[in-house]
């Protein structure tokens, strides 16, 4: 689902590049994430904010997906190194083979997505073993409180709670790593493809 035209506005915003840097990169670090040397999936990159972090940093290569076109003609007008975009649903990521990335990463995007159970099981699939995939996104109650305060009108159905995201993605194969809840409004998951 593509952002509505508020929300997509302050996703351009100099305080959500802060918490992208600041919070959510720096956050991740504390349990492992290191991009040097490796192939990362970004699904839903937006205007490439995330990629010019991550390209700083001399990932193997660097493969963004978003929904929105206006968003990855920005990202694209970055010209970052050994970075490549696409235009398409995360929920079916079929354009790449099995076993493609050693890292996925999703800053607050998932909850736009209908098909994120899809998105779970096509990152098991991509992930190498040992991959591993950062998640920080809003649960259902989390989206309902910045709709009340800012209208950004999310739809309901890509809505889910805590739980219901840790199942998924177990079903799909992936191990809980780590795991923070923030008041039931927000969380972050540390998950890995088995090895073997």
């Amino acid at each position: 689902m593509k952002l509505s035209k508020k929300e997509y506005d302050a996703m351009q915003s100099g305080w959500r590049k802060w918490i992208n840097r600041n919070l959510e990169i720096k956050g991740f670090r504390g349990w492992g994430m290191d991009f040097e040397g490796k192939d990362i999936l970004e699904i839903g990159c937006g205007s490439g904010y995330s990629a010019s972090l991550i390209t700083k940093e001399n990932p193997k290569s660097y493969t963004g997906i978003d929904i929105m076109p206006e968003q990855l003609a920005k990202a694209e007008a970055l010209n970052l190194p050994n970075a490549h975009f696409f235009q398409g649903d995360v929920s079916d990521l079929s354009r790449f083979e099995d076993n493609s990335f050693d890292m996925i990463v999703d800053f607050m995007i998932l909850h736009h997505v209908e098909g994120w159970r899809s998105f779970l099981d096509e990152a098991f699939r991509v992930l190498r073993p040992g991959g591993e995939m950062y998640i920080n996104d809003l649960t259902r109650k989390g989206v309902h409180m910045t709709d009340f305060f800012f209208h950004w009108e999310h739809a309901e159905e890509p809505l889910f709670t805590i739980q219901e995201f840790g199942q998924k993605a177990s079903e799909s194969g992936l191990i809980t790593v780590e795991k923070i809840n923030y008041a039931g409004l927000d969380f972050c998951f540390k998950f890995q493809k088995p090895a073997v």
